[in-house]
């Protein structure tokens, strides 16, 4: 059974719809006695592609571990409210920026998707066969299910992300985070891992950090910039078509261009 064939009962009852399914109110945070965040509001929405900007050092990181519910000795309230979309961290995938594996230990692919349902308490467990099948699934539909086999060091930057992403969505997270996820692959190789990311976000809220901003533009439906502080900014109605090379530059251009045509 396909992913998307096994979810569609629960989205029938899910409308695409800009229904919040976290929501932090007055959320406080500091370091020793350096304050990150200070009565900062938000809400995730149901199914979005949502896009996290902003500088090094501005709270990003901080942001996703306590969504993650890695830091809790925040002040303030992080809700559920609408619990039947969205009722627990647990229901969170995450692909970090470091996965913390050792690319040259002799792994397979097909092991390393698998241990996204493997617990770490439970010593000497094997996956069953329907566990096996659902990874094959997963990777078939990242397009890497010939990569089953092979070990993680003989593969490219972008297909071990791809792997990664594979582990991360095997437990049908509700929420996939992804931090940094194209970071040190080529352009072409980016592309094709957002086209990725946006075919998952048919079923699964997403939650990109990124850095480059004109291809975060191009697939996220809405961005948070977070700089100790978070303001939430719709994707402007700009189109781009241009080759080769984008940078802010290009897009701010773009910006005055739309503006002084009164769009």
């Amino acid at each position: 059974m396909k992913q998307h064939e096994m979810q569609i009962d629960i989205m029938q009852t899910a409308p695409r719809e800009h229904i919040p399914i976290i929501s932090g109110n007055n959320v406080s945070f500091s370091y020793n006695e350096e304050k990150i965040f200070e009565s900062i509001n938000f809400e995730i929405l149901h199914r979005e592609f949502l896009g996290i900007i902003g500088p090094n050092g501005g709270g990003k990181t901080t942001f996703i571990k306590i969504l993650l519910g890695l830091l809790t000795n925040f002040t303030g309230n992080i809700s559920y409210p609408n619990p039947t979309l969205f009722a627990s961290k647990k229901e969170i995938g995450y692909v970090p920026q470091n996965t913390q594996i050792n690319i040259n230990f002799p792994i397979m692919v097909i092991e390393i998707v698998e241990m996204g349902i493997l617990e770490t308490k439970t010593f000497g467990y094997r996956v069953n066969n329907k566990q096996r099948l659902r990874a094959f699934e997963i990777l078939e539909q990242l397009g890497i299910q010939n990569l089953a086999y092979k070990k993680i060091s003989d593969l490219s930057g972008g297909q071990r992300q791809r792997v990664f992403i594979a582990r991360a969505l095997i437990g049908n997270p509700k929420l996939l985070i992804l931090d940094e996820p194209t970071s040190n692959i080529d352009t072409q190789t980016q592309v094709e891992i957002y086209k990725i990311l946006k075919t998952i976000n048919e079923f699964h809220t997403i939650i990109t950090i990124s850095h480059d901003i004109p291809i975060t533009l191009e697939y996220a439906s809405r961005i948070l910039h977070i700089n100790r502080a978070i303001h939430s900014h719709e994707i402007p109605h700009i189109k781009l078509n241009k080759n080769g090379h984008i940078c802010e530059i290009d897009i701010f251009q773009d910006f005055v261009e739309n503006c002084s045509e009164g769009r």
